[in-house]
């Protein structure tokens, strides 16, 4: 089995699934649907453990994430975690609901993903 196909098609399923999931948290935010909290608590939870998953096979060197772009990524989780934490996005006009709740799905599936890659990256400094 070709694990860095599955981690490949692994991480753009999660991606799917938080930019569905965040156009549902969007919705609801905007009032155009009504849920209840055990949908939002289980779609979170799905998110989190397929970036789990993805991050377990970046670790063990089985995912798409190479070492010359580990940099880059890391940047880039930093500016989705930081943009998920932001709630003004939710007030711009018409979108705003719906950006911040891709923004916030996205950071959800992107954090256990990026702790097992940092913490990866710390073990290595420290080994030498």
């Amino acid at each position: 089995m070709d694990w860095k196909k599955v981690s490949g098609w692994l991480f753009l399923l999660g991606i799917v699934i938080a930019i569905i999931a965040g156009l549902i948290f969007g919705a609801t935010d905007a009032g155009k649907i009504d849920y209840n909290k055990d949908l939002k608590g289980g779609l979170e939870v799905i998110l989190g453990l397929i970036g789990f998953v993805a991050g377990i096979l970046a670790i063990m060197g089985l995912g798409t994430i190479t070492e010359k772009e580990m940099p880059t990524f890391m940047m880039s989780v930093i500016i989705i975690i930081a943009l998920s934490a932001v709630t003004t996005l939710g007030d711009v006009r018409w979108f705003g609901p719906y950006l911040e709740g891709i923004v916030y799905a996205l950071g959800i599936f992107i954090a256990p993903l990026a702790g097992l890659i940092a913490i990866k990256a710390i073990w290595e400094i420290g080994k030498d």
